[in-house]
């Protein structure tokens, strides 16, 4: 039995050469896609964005289960509480002036696979089978990053900015 991820996703993806594998290093969770920030905005955002670091704790994270989005990408569950702290990313994006992205629930995941354009492709059996062999693991998010992409299907990612979650929220705010 696969143990990690990375296991499952080899032992799965052999078989299926024309799917788009995400490199593990690239692998992210999205808590609000904020689309074009406009460089006048950004310091705001920053500074908006590390008040809500200041105000929420590590969070208490785990990959559990694997699912899809429609027949396009294969993904792997993020479960624990990242609600409260999308909620909040999302409304200092507001208040700096840029577009908060949008109101779906947050659906916290890994993508693991892409399905080219023109291209078709049943991820149901997929899903089972990471289902199946995969483990669940756990691991304790430290961190918020606020992350710039540039490019299509194999976006390049920037680190734009990085701040601890403290769980304290700073003096006279």
């Amino acid at each position: 039995m696969a143990t990690t991820v990375s296991e499952a996703t080899a032992a799965v993806g052999a078989g299926v050469p024309r799917l788009r594998w995400t490199d593990p290093s690239r692998w992210h969770v999205t808590l609000a896609f904020l689309g074009p920030v406009e460089p006048g905005t950004r310091p705001a955002l920053a500074e908006r964005l590390g008040r809500v670091a200041h105000r929420h704790g590590p969070a208490e994270l785990r990959l559990d289960g694997a699912g899809r989005f429609g027949h396009r990408v294969l993904w792997v569950r993020v479960a624990g509480d990242l609600g409260p702290l999308a909620a909040g990313v999302r409304r200092a994006a507001v208040r700096a002036g840029a577009d908060g992205g949008d109101d779906r629930p947050l659906r916290a995941h890994l993508t693991l696979a892409r399905v080219p354009e023109g291209t078709a492709a049943d991820l149901r059996p997929l899903v089972r089978a990471l289902g199946e062999i995969m483990k669940p693991s756990a691991w304790t998010a430290r961190t918020l990053t606020l992350m710039s992409s540039v490019g299509g299907p194999s976006p390049v990612y920037s680190v734009e900015g990085e701040w601890d979650l403290s769980g304290s929220s700073p003096a006279g705010r």
